[in-house]
């Protein structure tokens, strides 16, 4: 068995090698169509930002120096609003009644809220308290100045980051091509999800929680079904999946009597580099390559899917992206419980994971193995227990992933 660390570095490792310049290009895609996707290019501000002094507040837009002392009458001479400036110049004892958004006329450079104000006339207003050079206003460039970097590549196209491209023109942005991911699932024992299973059957969960991830994680799904534990079957269908980008192959990696998927990697020349790691669950995790296509034998049982995808396959994809995070998303937190080490493997494991005063807290979750879908359900988290013995005491910190 090799440790977790040198399994995602060996996939990571691969995939360097196995780079040329052709695999997974750019391609233009709508700005309503760029959520999540890569960032191939670097994107700058083709403006300032806001492009002129701007007030932040309704109210009323002033020289300082006139609100010094309050309470003070000022002459109300004009309105601007956002689309619609004053187009005037404060003189002294004058002001411009302003909306949020809206331009500063010149000569103005404070706002004093609506709220601390109190109409006098139709023509004046009576401020009530006074306010500091450049209160309420945000000035020209404040936010980012025109050909300032707002965005690099190898990002993660997140919520904000439409907003900020639509700011700055970008219709069509340029984004990784998605790299196509086969999805087999194998066993006799498996019925898909509309049957009723007979006794000794199971529905076929892992396609459906491997597709979800790959979606998750940026790739594009190709669903091959299930293959029954017979060696042609198994040899026409991870055939075609080798026709792909990379190919997920779940159950039959074990030490089964027909646990055929290593024996016919094998016979199409797939290059395996480890088939056991030191996790659990997920210890008979297999990966290698064929030519340009990633290979992995996932275990069948569903909760070690799951947490295989985690640790090596969604750092793959993110590395064919070319996304500037690659490696599993560890975050740290503290233990509310005691977890037992164990002696063999790391322990990934369901938890329930809450921030309380400025950390996160964190406890084993119930459940009762790697076939335990229900309980993975129940949580919100995988905490991962070092290999050792004895065990981790209340308040010591561990790393998790985040199942939300």
């Amino acid at each position: 068995m090799i440790p977790i660390a040198r399994g995602i570095e060996i996939v990571q490792s691969v995939a360097a090698e196995k780079e040329r310049p052709d695999r997974m290009p750019a391609e233009s895609v709508p700005l309503s169509a760029a959520m999540h996707r890569i960032l191939r290019e670097d994107v700058a501000a083709d403006a300032d930002s806001p492009p002129f002094d701007k007030a932040i507040r309704d109210g009323f837009a002033v020289r300082w120096q006139d609100v010094s002392q309050t309470p003070a009458v000022l002459e109300v001479i004009a309105e601007s609003r956002a689309g619609k400036a004053a187009g005037i110049e404060l003189r002294p004892g004058a002001c411009c009644e302003i909306m949020t958004g809206a331009p500063l006329p010149a000569g103005a450079d404070a706002v004093v809220m609506v709220e601390h104000t109190e109409r006098v006339s139709p023509t004046a207003v009576r401020v009530l308290r006074s306010v500091r050079e450049n209160e309420g206003l945000l000035r020209q460039a404040a936010e980012i100045r025109a050909g300032e970097r707002i965005l690099s590549v190898g990002r993660r196209i997140q919520v904000a980051d439409i907003g900020a491209l639509a700011s700055v023109g970008k219709a069509e942005v340029l984004v990784s091509k998605k790299p196509h991911v086969a999805i087999l699932a194998t066993g006799d024992e498996l019925v898909e999800v509309r049957e009723s299973p007979d006794s000794g059957q199971i529905r076929n969960s892992n396609t459906y929680t491997l597709q979800t991830q790959v979606v998750a994680a940026g790739a594009e799904p190709v669903l091959l079904g299930i293959a029954r534990d017979t060696r042609p079957d198994l040899r026409e269908k991870i055939g075609r999946g080798l026709e792909h980008d990379i190919l997920l192959v779940s159950g039959g990696v074990s030490m089964g009597k027909y646990d055929f998927v290593e024996e016919i990697f094998s016979e199409f020349g797939v290059r395996v580099l480890f088939d056991k790691v030191a996790m659990k669950p997920g210890k008979p995790t297999v990966f290698g390559h064929r030519g340009q296509t990633f290979v992995f034998g996932l275990p069948g049982n569903p909760v070690s899917t799951i947490v295989s995808f985690h640790m090596f396959v969604r750092p793959l994809i993110l590395n064919l992206l070319k996304a500037e995070n690659t490696g599993p998303r560890m975050l740290q937190a503290q233990l509310d419980a005691p977890a037992k080490y164990d002696p063999a493997r790391t322990a990934i494991v369901p938890a329930l994971l809450r921030f309380e005063k400025g950390s996160y807290r964190i406890r084993t979750a119930p459940w009762k193995g790697s076939s335990d879908l229900a309980g993975l359900s129940r949580a919100n988290a995988l905490v991962v227990i070092p290999q050792g013995e004895g065990t981790m005491q209340p308040g010591e910190w561990a790393e998790f992933l985040s199942l939300e």
